[in-house]
Protein backbone atom coordinates (compact mmCIF):
# COMPACT_ATOMS: atom_id res chain seq x y z
CA UNK A 1 0.00 0.00 0.00
CA UNK A 2 2.69 2.49 1.09
CA UNK A 3 4.45 1.95 -2.41
CA UNK A 4 1.47 2.64 -4.31
CA UNK A 5 0.84 5.52 -2.10
CA UNK A 6 4.31 6.53 -3.48
CA UNK A 7 3.98 5.88 -7.45
CA UNK A 8 0.82 7.88 -7.03
CA UNK A 9 2.58 10.88 -5.45
CA UNK A 10 5.12 10.27 -8.14
CA UNK A 11 3.01 10.22 -11.13
CA UNK A 12 1.40 13.15 -9.69
CA UNK A 13 4.25 15.23 -9.31
CA UNK A 14 5.47 14.38 -12.46
CA UNK A 15 2.55 15.80 -14.25
CA UNK A 16 1.82 18.56 -12.17
CA UNK A 17 5.50 19.43 -13.41
CA UNK A 18 4.95 18.58 -17.00
CA UNK A 19 1.62 20.63 -16.83
CA UNK A 20 3.64 23.61 -14.98
CA UNK A 21 6.66 23.58 -17.88
CA UNK A 22 4.07 23.75 -20.47
CA UNK A 23 2.32 26.67 -19.31
CA UNK A 24 5.51 28.29 -18.37
CA UNK A 25 6.43 27.91 -22.06
CA UNK A 26 3.59 28.93 -23.84
CA UNK A 27 3.55 31.98 -21.32
CA UNK A 28 6.65 32.75 -22.57
CA UNK A 29 6.66 31.96 -26.28
CA UNK A 30 2.75 33.32 -26.62
CA UNK A 31 1.79 35.63 -23.66
CA UNK A 32 3.80 39.00 -25.09
CA UNK A 33 2.23 38.31 -28.72
CA UNK A 34 -0.89 37.62 -27.47
CA UNK A 35 -1.37 40.18 -25.59
CA UNK A 36 -0.37 42.17 -28.28
CA UNK A 37 -2.70 41.27 -30.89
CA UNK A 38 -5.64 42.08 -28.33
CA UNK A 39 -4.35 45.76 -27.70
CA UNK A 40 -3.66 46.30 -31.37
CA UNK A 41 -7.55 44.71 -32.27
CA UNK A 42 -8.82 47.50 -29.09
CA UNK A 43 -6.01 50.10 -30.51
CA UNK A 44 -7.60 50.03 -34.04
CA UNK A 45 -11.62 50.03 -32.63
CA UNK A 46 -11.01 52.58 -30.28
CA UNK A 47 -8.42 55.02 -31.85
CA UNK A 48 -9.11 54.33 -35.13
CA UNK A 49 -10.28 58.33 -35.85
CA UNK A 50 -6.78 59.42 -34.86
CA UNK A 51 -4.60 58.24 -37.78
CA UNK A 52 -2.87 60.76 -40.28
CA UNK A 53 -3.95 60.60 -44.00
CA UNK A 54 -1.43 61.11 -46.33
CA UNK A 55 -3.83 62.59 -49.63
CA UNK A 56 -1.83 65.00 -51.96
CA UNK A 57 -4.39 67.95 -50.21
CA UNK A 58 -2.08 67.51 -46.90
CA UNK A 59 1.37 67.57 -48.12
CA UNK A 60 3.01 70.89 -45.88
CA UNK A 61 3.38 73.87 -48.01
CA UNK A 62 6.90 74.75 -48.76
CA UNK A 63 8.17 71.10 -47.67
CA UNK A 64 11.01 69.63 -48.57
CA UNK A 65 10.78 65.51 -49.85
CA UNK A 66 12.62 63.40 -47.31
CA UNK A 67 12.22 60.34 -49.33
CA UNK A 68 14.75 59.74 -52.07
CA UNK A 69 13.34 58.88 -55.45
CA UNK A 70 13.96 54.90 -55.57
CA UNK A 71 11.03 52.64 -56.73
CA UNK A 72 11.61 48.97 -55.07
CA UNK A 73 9.92 45.63 -56.01
CA UNK A 74 10.86 41.81 -55.36
CA UNK A 75 10.58 38.52 -56.95
CA UNK A 76 12.81 34.96 -56.70
CA UNK A 77 14.79 36.00 -59.67
CA UNK A 78 14.89 38.13 -62.64
CA UNK A 79 12.88 36.67 -64.68
CA UNK A 80 9.54 38.56 -63.63
CA UNK A 81 5.97 36.27 -64.81
CA UNK A 82 4.54 37.89 -68.10
CA UNK A 83 0.85 38.67 -65.95
CA UNK A 84 3.19 41.30 -64.05
CA UNK A 85 5.34 42.36 -66.53
CA UNK A 86 2.62 45.51 -67.76
CA UNK A 87 2.07 46.04 -63.89
CA UNK A 88 5.78 46.69 -62.92
CA UNK A 89 6.57 48.83 -66.35
CA UNK A 90 3.56 50.89 -65.76
CA UNK A 91 5.11 51.95 -62.41
CA UNK A 92 8.42 52.57 -64.04
CA UNK A 93 7.13 54.90 -66.44
CA UNK A 94 4.90 56.58 -63.96
CA UNK A 95 8.06 57.38 -62.24
CA UNK A 96 11.07 58.94 -64.34
CA UNK A 97 13.90 60.00 -63.08
CA UNK A 98 13.81 57.44 -60.10
CA UNK A 99 15.86 54.30 -59.64
CA UNK A 100 14.40 51.03 -60.14
CA UNK A 101 15.74 48.24 -58.71
CA UNK A 102 14.00 44.66 -58.54
CA UNK A 103 15.55 42.51 -55.57
CA UNK A 104 16.20 38.96 -55.94
CA UNK A 105 16.37 36.69 -53.55
CA UNK A 106 20.10 36.11 -54.40
CA UNK A 107 20.42 40.24 -53.44
CA UNK A 108 18.49 39.43 -50.51
CA UNK A 109 20.37 37.30 -48.78
CA UNK A 110 23.17 39.37 -50.03
CA UNK A 111 21.93 42.68 -48.60
CA UNK A 112 20.82 40.59 -45.08
CA UNK A 113 24.42 39.01 -44.99
CA UNK A 114 26.17 42.46 -46.20
CA UNK A 115 24.13 45.14 -43.51
CA UNK A 116 22.56 43.45 -41.13
CA UNK A 117 24.25 40.19 -40.40
CA UNK A 118 22.57 39.31 -37.11
CA UNK A 119 19.51 38.73 -39.08
CA UNK A 120 20.78 36.12 -41.65
CA UNK A 121 19.67 33.39 -39.28
CA UNK A 122 16.59 34.29 -38.65
CA UNK A 123 16.04 35.32 -42.29
CA UNK A 124 17.41 31.66 -43.65
CA UNK A 125 15.39 29.87 -41.06
CA UNK A 126 11.67 31.01 -41.74
CA UNK A 127 9.93 28.18 -43.15
CA UNK A 128 7.94 30.11 -46.18
CA UNK A 129 9.53 32.13 -49.03
CA UNK A 130 6.83 34.85 -48.67
CA UNK A 131 8.39 35.38 -44.81
CA UNK A 132 11.57 36.26 -46.53
CA UNK A 133 10.29 38.61 -48.94
CA UNK A 134 8.05 40.52 -46.17
CA UNK A 135 11.18 41.16 -44.70
CA UNK A 136 13.28 41.77 -47.61
CA UNK A 137 11.16 44.87 -47.81
CA UNK A 138 11.48 46.19 -44.31
CA UNK A 139 15.55 45.83 -44.97
CA UNK A 140 15.50 47.52 -48.03
CA UNK A 141 13.51 50.65 -47.25
CA UNK A 142 15.29 50.85 -43.88
CA UNK A 143 18.93 50.77 -45.50
CA UNK A 144 17.87 53.04 -48.37
CA UNK A 145 14.11 54.22 -48.72
CA UNK A 146 12.10 54.87 -51.57
CA UNK A 147 8.99 53.52 -52.50
CA UNK A 148 7.85 49.63 -52.14
CA UNK A 149 5.43 48.08 -54.36
CA UNK A 150 4.15 44.29 -54.67
CA UNK A 151 4.55 43.16 -58.39
CA UNK A 152 1.27 42.69 -58.86
CA UNK A 153 0.33 46.57 -58.14
CA UNK A 154 -0.13 48.90 -61.04
CA UNK A 155 0.16 52.30 -61.13
CA UNK A 156 -1.71 54.35 -62.30
CA UNK A 157 -0.63 58.07 -61.03
CA UNK A 158 2.64 58.88 -59.84
CA UNK A 159 3.14 58.23 -56.09
CA UNK A 160 5.67 61.33 -55.80
CA UNK A 161 3.87 63.16 -53.54
CA UNK A 162 4.22 60.41 -50.92
CA UNK A 163 8.04 61.60 -50.71
CA UNK A 164 6.94 64.30 -47.97
CA UNK A 165 6.05 61.89 -45.68
CA UNK A 166 8.34 60.31 -43.33
CA UNK A 167 6.63 56.44 -43.66
CA UNK A 168 3.58 55.72 -45.18
CA UNK A 169 1.66 52.21 -45.70
CA UNK A 170 -2.32 51.70 -47.34
CA UNK A 171 -5.76 51.07 -45.23
CA UNK A 172 -6.28 47.93 -45.48
CA UNK A 173 -9.37 45.42 -44.63
CA UNK A 174 -11.04 45.11 -41.69
CA UNK A 175 -8.28 47.01 -39.76
CA UNK A 176 -4.68 47.98 -39.83
CA UNK A 177 -2.58 48.75 -42.45
CA UNK A 178 -0.65 46.46 -45.60
CA UNK A 179 2.71 45.97 -46.94
CA UNK A 180 2.17 45.62 -50.53
CA UNK A 181 2.74 49.63 -50.62
CA UNK A 182 5.07 51.06 -49.02
CA UNK A 183 6.71 54.32 -48.93
CA UNK A 184 9.73 55.51 -46.48
CA UNK A 185 12.69 57.51 -45.53
CA UNK A 186 16.14 56.46 -45.05
CA UNK A 187 16.53 55.34 -41.84
CA UNK A 188 13.50 56.21 -39.99
CA UNK A 189 12.55 55.29 -36.94
CA UNK A 190 9.45 52.66 -37.66
CA UNK A 191 11.38 50.93 -40.10
CA UNK A 192 13.76 50.26 -37.52
CA UNK A 193 11.25 49.41 -35.49
CA UNK A 194 10.03 46.64 -37.63
CA UNK A 195 13.33 45.17 -38.03
CA UNK A 196 14.40 44.40 -34.39
CA UNK A 197 10.84 43.56 -33.94
CA UNK A 198 11.13 40.64 -36.27
CA UNK A 199 12.80 38.22 -34.41
CA UNK A 200 10.49 38.21 -31.29
CA UNK A 201 7.48 37.60 -33.62
CA UNK A 202 9.31 34.34 -35.72
CA UNK A 203 6.09 31.89 -34.14
CA UNK A 204 4.40 29.46 -35.46
CA UNK A 205 0.27 30.44 -35.67
CA UNK A 206 -0.89 27.52 -35.63
CA UNK A 207 -1.69 27.46 -39.93
CA UNK A 208 -0.12 29.13 -42.51
CA UNK A 209 -1.94 32.30 -43.31
CA UNK A 210 -1.62 33.23 -39.59
CA UNK A 211 1.66 32.53 -39.26
CA UNK A 212 2.69 34.60 -42.36
CA UNK A 213 0.23 37.14 -41.37
CA UNK A 214 1.66 37.76 -37.82
CA UNK A 215 4.81 36.70 -38.14
CA UNK A 216 6.02 39.16 -40.93
CA UNK A 217 3.06 40.08 -43.13
CA UNK A 218 0.35 43.23 -42.85
CA UNK A 219 -0.56 42.37 -39.42
CA UNK A 220 2.81 42.38 -37.97
CA UNK A 221 3.17 45.78 -39.16
CA UNK A 222 -0.30 46.81 -38.23
CA UNK A 223 0.29 45.58 -34.75
CA UNK A 224 3.68 47.84 -34.81
CA UNK A 225 1.79 50.65 -35.31
CA UNK A 226 -0.80 50.48 -32.89
CA UNK A 227 2.55 49.92 -30.18
CA UNK A 228 4.59 52.71 -31.63
CA UNK A 229 5.09 55.54 -29.52
CA UNK A 230 5.40 57.91 -32.39
CA UNK A 231 2.11 57.61 -34.47
CA UNK A 232 2.39 61.50 -35.47
CA UNK A 233 5.35 60.19 -38.01
CA UNK A 234 3.26 57.22 -39.69
CA UNK A 235 0.96 58.27 -42.43
CA UNK A 236 -1.64 55.76 -43.59
CA UNK A 237 -2.56 55.73 -47.17
CA UNK A 238 -6.10 56.64 -47.81
CA UNK A 239 -8.68 53.80 -49.18
CA UNK A 240 -9.20 56.16 -52.47
CA UNK A 241 -5.86 56.59 -53.52
CA UNK A 242 -4.82 52.99 -52.98
CA UNK A 243 -7.09 51.81 -55.06
CA UNK A 244 -8.07 47.84 -53.51
CA UNK A 245 -10.92 48.20 -52.30
CA UNK A 246 -12.41 51.61 -53.73
CA UNK A 247 -11.67 51.61 -57.43
CA UNK A 248 -12.68 55.27 -58.27
CA UNK A 249 -11.31 58.22 -60.39
CA UNK A 250 -8.79 58.79 -57.02
CA UNK A 251 -7.25 55.75 -57.13
CA UNK A 252 -3.59 56.19 -57.90
CA UNK A 253 -3.02 52.41 -57.97
CA UNK A 254 -4.90 49.26 -59.52
CA UNK A 255 -4.26 45.80 -58.10
CA UNK A 256 -4.34 42.57 -60.01
CA UNK A 257 -4.97 40.36 -56.71
CA UNK A 258 -2.11 37.85 -56.32
CA UNK A 259 -1.61 36.67 -53.57
CA UNK A 260 0.72 33.91 -54.91
CA UNK A 261 1.63 32.85 -51.03
CA UNK A 262 -1.69 31.94 -50.12
CA UNK A 263 -2.56 28.01 -49.15
CA UNK A 264 -5.27 26.64 -48.83
CA UNK A 265 -5.70 27.34 -44.90
CA UNK A 266 -6.09 31.18 -45.92
CA UNK A 267 -9.78 30.06 -47.80
CA UNK A 268 -10.85 29.03 -44.29
CA UNK A 269 -9.87 32.08 -42.67
CA UNK A 270 -11.47 34.34 -45.07
CA UNK A 271 -14.81 31.92 -45.02
CA UNK A 272 -14.89 32.43 -41.04
CA UNK A 273 -14.08 35.68 -41.37
CA UNK A 274 -17.01 36.68 -43.57
CA UNK A 275 -19.34 33.95 -40.89
CA UNK A 276 -18.60 35.47 -37.95
CA UNK A 277 -21.75 34.65 -36.35
CA UNK A 278 -21.74 31.26 -37.03
CA UNK A 279 -18.13 30.90 -36.16
CA UNK A 280 -18.57 31.80 -32.64
CA UNK A 281 -21.82 30.06 -32.33
CA UNK A 282 -20.22 26.89 -33.39
CA UNK A 283 -17.10 27.83 -30.99
CA UNK A 284 -19.19 27.65 -27.91
CA UNK A 285 -20.96 24.52 -28.82
CA UNK A 286 -17.65 22.50 -29.59
CA UNK A 287 -16.20 24.25 -26.54
CA UNK A 288 -19.73 22.86 -24.73
CA UNK A 289 -19.36 19.18 -26.07
CA UNK A 290 -15.52 19.17 -25.51
CA UNK A 291 -16.27 20.18 -21.41
CA UNK A 292 -19.23 17.31 -21.02
CA UNK A 293 -16.99 14.87 -22.92
CA UNK A 294 -14.34 15.16 -20.35
CA UNK A 295 -16.42 15.38 -17.24
CA UNK A 296 -18.52 12.06 -18.76
CA UNK A 297 -14.65 10.26 -19.08
CA UNK A 298 -13.84 11.56 -15.72
CA UNK A 299 -16.86 10.65 -14.31
CA UNK A 300 -17.10 6.79 -15.73
CA UNK A 301 -12.97 6.45 -14.48
CA UNK A 302 -13.94 7.36 -11.02
CA UNK A 303 -16.77 4.95 -10.92
CA UNK A 304 -14.43 2.19 -12.36
CA UNK A 305 -12.26 2.96 -9.40
CA UNK A 306 -9.48 4.56 -11.75
CA UNK A 307 -6.99 7.74 -11.27
CA UNK A 308 -8.46 10.27 -13.91
CA UNK A 309 -5.95 12.72 -14.34
CA UNK A 310 -7.66 14.57 -17.25
CA UNK A 311 -9.40 17.53 -15.97
CA UNK A 312 -7.67 17.95 -12.31
CA UNK A 313 -3.77 17.88 -12.50
CA UNK A 314 -2.03 15.74 -9.22
CA UNK A 315 -5.71 13.61 -8.19
CA UNK A 316 -6.10 10.08 -7.34
CA UNK A 317 -8.76 7.44 -7.10
CA UNK A 318 -10.02 7.55 -3.34
CA UNK A 319 -9.73 3.41 -2.84
CA UNK A 320 -12.46 3.43 -0.31
CA UNK A 321 -15.26 5.87 -1.15
CA UNK A 322 -14.42 5.87 -4.80
CA UNK A 323 -13.92 9.35 -4.78
CA UNK A 324 -11.75 12.26 -5.94
CA UNK A 325 -8.71 13.46 -4.09
CA UNK A 326 -6.84 16.75 -5.74
CA UNK A 327 -3.80 19.18 -4.74
CA UNK A 328 -5.94 21.92 -6.76
CA UNK A 329 -9.03 21.92 -4.43
CA UNK A 330 -10.03 25.16 -5.65
CA UNK A 331 -10.41 23.57 -9.13
CA UNK A 332 -11.78 20.05 -7.83
CA UNK A 333 -14.46 22.00 -6.58
CA UNK A 334 -15.45 23.77 -9.39
CA UNK A 335 -15.37 20.49 -11.94
CA UNK A 336 -16.53 18.22 -9.46
CA UNK A 337 -17.61 19.67 -6.38
CA UNK A 338 -19.58 17.41 -4.50
CA UNK A 339 -17.61 14.69 -4.57
CA UNK A 340 -14.58 16.93 -4.18
CA UNK A 341 -16.41 17.63 -0.63
CA UNK A 342 -16.90 13.88 -0.30
CA UNK A 343 -13.78 12.63 -0.30
CA UNK A 344 -12.27 15.48 1.99
CA UNK A 345 -14.31 14.03 4.47
CA UNK A 346 -12.67 10.79 3.96
CA UNK A 347 -10.68 9.32 6.98
CA UNK A 348 -10.34 6.01 5.52
CA UNK A 349 -8.08 6.36 2.39
CA UNK A 350 -4.32 7.20 2.53
CA UNK A 351 -4.74 9.61 -0.21
CA UNK A 352 -6.56 13.21 1.23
Amino acid sequence: AQDDAYTRTTNEKMEMASAALLVTIFLVVYLQCGLAILYNYYWWIRFYDTVQYAAPVTVPEGAEPVVPKILHQTWKNKEVPDKWKAAQQSCIDKHPGYEYRLWTDEDAEKLIAEKFPWFLETYKAYPHNIQRADVLRYFVLYEYGGIYLDLDVECVKSLDYLRYFNFTAPKTYPIGVSNDVMIARPKDDFSLRLIKNLGSWRKWFFVKYATVMFSTGPMFVTIQFSLYDKKEQFTVLPADVYGKYEVTSHAYLKHLHGSSWHGNDAKYVFWLEHHGIFTACMGVVLLATAVTALLVHRHWRMAAGQPSYLLVPGQAACGQAGMVSSSWHTLAAMLGGAQQRACMQCKKCDVV
